[in-house]
C-alpha cells in the first residue's frame, strides 16, 4: 500500500511537462491561452473528476498525468476548461462543472494541507456525492514520511474510501484490510 507522494506527484509533473511551473500554474487563464486553448468537448466523457485545491496545481498536473498513464481519463477544469474565467466565479462557471462532473464517474477528491482553503472542493465533493453516491473517493497527497500509512480523513473524509497505488495498480480502500481494484470499483464494486 502507498499513498501519492507530493514529491513523486511534483516529479511527474516535470517529468512529463517541464515547462509547467508554480508561475505558469498560477497564470494560467484562459486569456493567457488565447486562441489555442480549447474546451473538452461538452459530450465528451471521463473515469474521474479530479477535485483540487489550486494551490496543489503541480501536484494535481503529476497525478492527473499518473493517472492518465495508467489508463483513466481525468477531468481537471484548468486543463479540460480553460476557458472558465476562475477570477470570476459565476452560475455559468457551476453550471459547467455540475455538467462535468456528470460526464465523471467519479470523484477523486485530491487532500492535502491545502484543501481546506478551497471553497470549491466541498461543493463538489457534496455535489457528487449526491448524484453518485457512493462513487466518491480521497486521493491523499502525503510527505514522504507518510507514504506507507493508512489515510484516516478527518470529519467528513473519514466517510469516504481512499486511493493507493501498489505497484501500477490503483485501489480503493475502506481501511488497510478492505479494498477493491479502481477499475472495478469504478463500475460498482465496493471495498
Amino acid at each position: 500500500m502507498a499513498l501519492f507522494t507530493k514529491s513523486s506527484l511534483a516529479t511527474k509533473a516535470q517529468q512529463t511537462s517541464p515547462y509547467v511551473t508554480e508561475d505558469y500554474v498560477r497564470n494560467f487563464s484562459a486569456n493567457s491561452l488565447g486562441t489555442f486553448a480549447k474546451a473538452a468537448a461538452l459530450n465528451e466523457s471521463f473515469d474521474i473528476f479530479l477535485s483540487h485545491s489550486r494551490e496543489d496545481a503541480i501536484l494535481i498536473k503529476g497525478l492527473r498525468d499518473e493517472l492518465l498513464e495508467l489508463g483513466f481519463s481525468v477531468y481537471v477544469d484548468w486543463i479540460e476548461d480553460p476557458q472558465l474565467d476562475r477570477s470570476h466565479v459565476t452560475k455559468h462557471t457551476a453550471a459547467v462543472l455540475r455538467g462535468r462532473m456528470r460526464q465523471c464517474k467519479c470523484l477523486l477528491f485530491a487532500t492535502s494541507s491545502t484543501e481546506r482553503k478551497s471553497l470549491w472542493m466541498p461543493w463538489e465533493l457534496g455535489y457528487m456525492d449526491a448524484y453518485r453516491g457512493s462513487r466518491v473517493a480521497v486521493a491523499p497527497m502525503v510527505d514522504d514520511a507518510d507514504a506507507g500509512a493508512q489515510f484516516n480523513g478527518q470529519e467528513y473524509l473519514g466517510l469516504y474510501p481512499y486511493l493507493d497505488k501498489t505497484g501500477t495498480s490503483l485501489w480503493v480502500h475502506r481501511d488497510s484490510s478492505t479494498y477493491v481494484r479502481f477499475k472495478e470499483w469504478l463500475v460498482g464494486a465496493n471495498p
